[in-house]
């Protein structure tokens, strides 16, 4: 199991205000989100509408001129019975105004013979030779069509106006064409009914054939009113699939993106189809998310701002308290080197004066008896004493000679690393020791003492070398929470550091001279200057002659 991530109070603020900003933003776009699909939905449902209301007009329309022109069928089979009609017969003239008063949107009724010509006509009276033989509506029924036929919108050779021809064939009983019953509706009323009702400003009105002619559209536009657009995706992929619907894509008549909605007549051949345009809908809902910004903004500025006066505070109590903490581990190793210098006043320095004391009083005894044998050796044990004591003095010289932390600055451990290979490097030519390093960090920190950190590990290390054999120290570094773990390991060693967080004491029992260079002693070094970065440093053996050394240091 890792150590559990511990996360300071600073910290933990920032990412505070970071979940609630993320939490306004997520809200707020989750809000422009929804009111988005809400306005696509409601212009889909309105245009579903409105394609019902012209289905039924414009089936009301065709039912009326399909009326018209059965009433004039049935006319027209019953005196042709009698006795052939003659053209443009009166009577039958005054029969066709009477129709065409109860059919408002018809303006124009048309008997045709098979080849073109004007049979019966009203309200106008064609010009002597007219013929109308090449028109759709004559050709469809011509060519065997049966039903209700809408032809292309045309101008009137009659009156010059732009009219909706709506034929349907008069046969007799073998089904021989007799003549083409035609209605001419009146396009200018359905353009203005189309335009007067269509979502402005860019909402479109469209009736088409099933064989995708315009027929009628608003607003108007007569460069497109007749053109076939089968190939657009009205035809093309939706009403050959449902006679019904809805879609938003990029329509043929103008090329636009748009909402479309579509209804094909149930008894006659025609579509109606209604759009809007797809940026009016974004343009409504763009306006809707600017107010929803101009809200969250000014929330998301006070929780910034809120989070980093929270922060600041918690910053400089954090500092507060590493100050506090250094202080704290300051006084505790005050009173450990107190401890220390009672251990040594009471033991270590004890010894070698009690030596001293011995064997001066045995050479006063001697050289008061006049004797002379022993003498040379008696102060050899003084002089061995005195150099003891000396070494001893030293060690505690130099170990109460570590000062205070200067103002921590950054501090490259790389380069101190460099530096310390750089110094040591005759000691590692003559010793044949190689130093092996992964990727270390910049911490915070006094330079000077973190230099003599590394050089006292490795001087410890070196100094229990076992001389047979190639030795190869390796310092590595990790990140934990706030803090950075340094190893030194080295194999290659005859010293037993212990387990754990020992105390690397300066001197041991029965010290010996050693110019108070030993590696007790620089152990001892090194875990002043960790306590004092507010760091800890532990040993670690881990058998074949493998020791480590860790040391923790503050991140900052």
């Amino acid at each position: 199991m890792g150590r559990p991530i511990s996360l300071r109070a600073s910290a933990a603020v920032v990412a505070m205000g970071l979940l609630v900003v993320l939490f306004i933003v997520a809200t707020f776009s989750a809000m422009a989100w929804q009111r988005q699909q809400d306005l696509l939905r409601e212009r889909e449902a309105s245009n579903e509408r409105l394609a019902d209301t012209l289905a039924e007009h414009a089936a009301g329309v065709f039912r009326q001129s399909a009326l018209v022109l059965s009433m004039m069928g049935e006319r027209l089979e019953r005196e042709q019975s009698a006795k052939p009609l003659p053209a443009h017969d009166p009577a039958f003239r005054t029969f066709m105004a009477a129709l065409l008063k109860q059919a408002p949107m018809v303006a124009a009724a048309r008997v045709i013979t098979p080849d073109g010509a004007y049979l019966h006509s009203h309200p106008e009276l064609p010009p002597q030779g007219v013929s109308v033989g090449d028109r759709d509506y004559v050709l469809a029924h011509r060519q065997g069509g049966t039903g209700l036929f809408p032809g292309k919108p045309i101008v009137s050779r009659v009156n010059g106006r732009l009219v909706l021809p709506v034929s349907m064939a008069h046969r007799d009983s073998d089904g021989r064409l007799m003549a083409v019953l035609a209605v001419m509706i009146q396009l200018d009323d359905i353009n203005a009914l189309f335009e007067s009702i269509r979502q402005k400003p860019n909402g479109t009105i469209a009736l088409f054939g099933t064989d995708g002619t315009l027929l009628a559209r608003g607003p108007v536009d007569e460069g497109l009113v007749g053109k076939d657009f089968s190939q657009g995706p009205l035809f093309r992929d939706h009403l050959s699939k449902a006679a019904t619907g809805s879609y938003t894509k990029v329509v043929a008549t103008d090329g636009k993106l748009r909402q479309a909605s579509y209804r094909r007549l149930a008894d006659y051949p025609a579509v109606v189809s209604v759009s809007t345009l797809y940026d009016d809908t974004m343009a409504e809902w763009r306006s809707y998310a600017t107010t929803l910004a101009v809200i969250a903004l000014p929330l998301i500025l006070a929780t910034a701002a809120i989070t980093w006066a929270l922060h600041r505070q918690l910053v400089e109590r954090e500092r507060f308290e590493r100050l506090l903490a250094r202080r704290t581990s300051d006084l505790e190793l005050a009173n450990e080197e107190l401890r220390h210098m009672a251990e040594i006043s009471a033991h270590h320095l004890q010894e070698p004066l009690r030596t001293i004391l011995s064997y001066a009083q045995l050479l006063v005894r001697k050289a008061g008896a006049g004797e002379t044998g022993g003498l040379e050796e008696y102060l050899g044990f003084i002089r061995s004493g005195t150099e003891r004591m000396k070494a001893q003095l030293d060690a505690l010289q130099r170990y109460l000679g570590v000062e205070q932390c200067r103002p921590h600055q950054p501090v490259s451990l790389p380069r101190l690393l460099a530096e310390t290979v750089e110094l040591l490097a005759p000691r590692l030519e003559s010793t044949g020791a190689a130093i092996t390093s992964g990727p270390l960090p910049e911490i915070m920190g006094d330079r000077q003492h973190l230099a003599g950190l590394f050089h006292h590990m490795v001087s410890a290390i070196l100094e229990r070398r076992r001389p047979e054999r190639r030795q190869t120290i390796a310092v590595s570094a990790t990140r934990e929470a706030d803090m950075w773990h340094l190893v030194v390991s080295a194999d290659n060693t005859d010293a037993d550091f212990g387990e754990g967080e020992t105390s690397f004491p300066l001197l041991g029992a029965g010290s010996s001279g050693d110019g108070g260079r030993g590696p007790t002693l620089s152990l001892a070094l090194c875990r002043k200057i960790a306590q004092m970065h507010g760091g800890r440093l532990w040993a670690e053996t881990t058998g074949d002659g493998e020791s480590r050394l860790h040391v923790m240091l503050p991140a900052e």
